[in-house]
This record gives structure tokens, sequence and C-alpha cells, in this order.
């Protein structure tokens, strides 16, 4: 066959683009398909780039004249994808960090103005009445109705130590300055022993003897007051130093906070069996006055009792190594937004806090003693031997 008689096979030229004539045998293998550039995937992926880099700057606010590409830096997925949680999770926890701060700093304001206001150690019931209706009784009932009265005294205060002791069990202690968890405590009044050297410098702080026969309720009330007084002041002065270093509660603020409620509870129930007793055992009007009083009777019963002044509990409080009465000035101005240095840090407050911690427990021990054995010779019939004409008599009370 001639290359005339062959059918022409138009194509395009790799080096040009003029249609030409093929004179390839048909009956040879086909040729290999022409070689692919290999940039090119690289082109689109740089165009890609590009696209994605604009479509990033529209989102960004410009400013001026506008924004160029050279304001935004090109993203790389991986790298985003990698990092994006190393962002977030440390902004939760600033976050969750600086709400906790700012509660504790409106508590600390709330407490501190509180306590300007009125005192820590008074009217501890609320200003709810714990009084009887003070329609007169018979003689004869008078007694068995104040060995009530004792005896729910004596419950209340066995129900706060036995919450006390419960908690001190159950709770495992730490350092002081540390955060306050549900299960850390900063007092452990257990190692008695270990702290017997400072037992000297603390006779100051009230105590009962578990001997005595009978319990002085308004003794008992006005130890109480301090008790009040020394936790309380006790915690302003550390929740200045907490403001000041954590921005949260230590552990020993939390701890003199819970001391202080047991204590303002039980004030609160020796206060109310004095308002009973005295509505019990109060002076009997006369006869023809007794309608006339009745209704000043109710609303003021007799009060044996006193509210500790101001100027005598701090003179009292002052009798701790730590200068108890200073710190609550500067913690009173810190709350109100003065500008007071921050309080040192010494240990002399966790000793103090330790050893009224301790005696308060004994003294809740001794009340419920002394109430225990007082309260079932109360209504016990005693023989009384008089000498009257030099017979001896015999009369029951």
């Amino acid at each position: 066959m001639t290359t005339a008689d062959r059918p022409l096979d138009v194509s395009r030229s790799s080096g040009s683009g003029n249609k030409t004539a093929s004179t390839r045998d048909p009956t040879q293998p086909p040729l290999s398909p022409p070689s692919v550039d290999r940039r090119r995937p690289k082109g689109i992926w740089s165009l890609l780039t590009l696209a994605l880099v604009m479509s990033q700057l529209l989102h960004f606010p410009c400013s001026g004249g506008g924004c160029g590409v050279s304001a935004a830096p090109t993203p790389d997925p991986a790298t985003t994808s990698t990092s994006a949680p190393s962002f977030i999770v440390p902004l939760k926890h600033l976050q969750k960090r600086s709400h906790s701060g700012v509660t504790f700093w409106l508590r600390f304001q709330e407490e501190l103005k509180a306590s300007r206001s009125h005192l820590e150690w008074e009217n501890t019931c609320g200003h709810n009445r714990t009084g009887l209706n003070p329609k007169r009784n018979r003689q004869a009932k008078r007694c068995k109705k104040r060995q009530m009265i004792l005896q729910n005294l004596q419950i209340e205060t066995a129900r706060n130590l036995r919450h006390v002791q419960s908690e001190d069990k159950a709770r495992t202690t730490t350092n002081p300055d540390q955060l306050a968890t549900n299960n850390s405590k900063a007092l452990d009044i257990m190692k008695r022993r270990k702290w017997t050297l400072h037992k000297v410098n603390y006779k100051f702080l009230p105590r009962l003897n578990n001997s005595s026969q009978q319990l002085n309720l308004r003794h008992v009330h006005r130890d109480l007051q301090f008790y009040v007084g020394a936790f309380s002041y006790l915690r302003h002065a550390k929740m200045h130093w907490d403001y000041a270093n954590l921005q949260a509660e230590s552990v020993l603020s939390e701890e003199l906070l819970r001391m202080r409620t047991s204590a303002r509870q039980v004030l609160c129930s020796v206060e109310g069996a004095i308002n009973l007793t005295n509505l019990l055992y109060g002076r009997q009007p006369p006869s023809k006055a007794r309608q006339q009083r009745q209704k000043k009777r109710q609303a003021s019963p007799l009060v044996t009792y006193k509210i500790i002044p101001l100027k005598l509990m701090e003179k009292r409080l002052q009798q701790f190594k730590t200068p108890l009465v200073e710190l609550h000035h500067q913690a009173t101005l810190a709350a109100s937004g003065a500008e007071v240095a921050p309080p040192p840090a010494t240990n002399d407050l966790q000793v103090d806090a330790l050893f009224v911690k301790m005696e308060f427990v004994q003294y809740l021990k001794s009340i419920r003693k002394i109430l225990d054995g007082q309260r079932k010779q109360l209504c016990q019939k005693k023989s009384l031997q008089m000498v009257s004409g030099g017979k001896v008599k015999q009369i029951k009370s």
C-alpha cells in the first residue's frame, strides 16, 4: 500500500496548533499518552489557599482605607485544628476563676457591711420570738415545765456538739491557706497534746466547772457571746487575706464560718431557755392591774441577760496574739473600697482559732454534762429537817 492509499489521521501537534496528516501504520502499537505536568496540582492548591484567605479577610473589620492581604496570615488547616482546644480551655478556666473572685468579693462586702450595722452576737435567733404564753400556771407544774426547758436546751446543745464532732471526723486536715472544699478542714482538735505549751496563753477563754450542780444561764449566755465574737473577728481577718491572695474562700475561713454558726445556734437556744424561764417564774402582778399589764408582758417578757457592748468585746478580743481588732478594722475599710495594705501571713491566727475551737467544744460538753445532772435532780422531793422548839420535823418540799 502506498502512502496515498493510507487514511489521513488528523491530530494536534505537540509543537504547534496546526493540523497535519499522520503517516502512522495502523498495525503498529499505539503511542504512549503525552506526559502530564505535575506542577499543575500545586498551582490549584495555591489558588484554593488564596481564595480561602480572601474569604477569611471578609470577616475582619476594616478601618481607614481598607484591609490588605498582609493583614491576616494564611491559616493552616492542620495547625488550626490542633491549636483550637488550647485556647478554649484556659478561657473557661479564667472565666470560672474570675466569676468565683467576683462572688467572693460580694460576700466579703456584704458580711463586713453587716458587721458594721449590727453585732454578730446580738439577736442570734433572727428576731424570732422565743417565749411562752404568759398565762400563769399552778406552782406544782412549774418544776416540770422548767425541767422540760432544760431538757430541750440539753438536746440542742448535744445536737450541735455531735455535728461539730462528726464533721471533724469526716474531713481531712489540710493547709489552712488552700481553697475550701467539702471534705477539708484546717483545725484539728484531736491533737491537743501538741499544743500544750500554748495553753497558758489562753486562760482568758470562758470555761465551765463540770462539777457544778446548776447551770447559770446568764453566765452561759455571756460566755457564748464572746465565742461568737471571737469566731467572727478571726474569720474577717482571714477573709481579708483570702481576698488579697486567693480571690476565693480558704479552708480556715470556711471552718470559722461553720464554728460561728454553731456558736450562734447554741446562743439562740440559751436565750430561748432564759426567756421561757423568766415567763414561767416571773413576778406576779397585782390582781387589779393584771388585765392592764397583760399585753405589756406579752410584748416584752422579762429579760435578765445583757448584750456585750462593742467596746467591751473588742477589749477582750485584744488578749489574743493576733491583733484581731486592728485586722477587723482594716478588713472593713477594704470591703468599703478603700486602699488598705494586705494583712501579713502569720501563724498566730491559726493557733488562736485552734484554741478557740477546742475551748468551745469543751464548753459544749460541760453544758451537756451539767444540765444532765441538774435536770434529773430538779423535781426530786427532798427531806428538810428543821428544828423548832427542840423537836425535829421533816418537811417535804
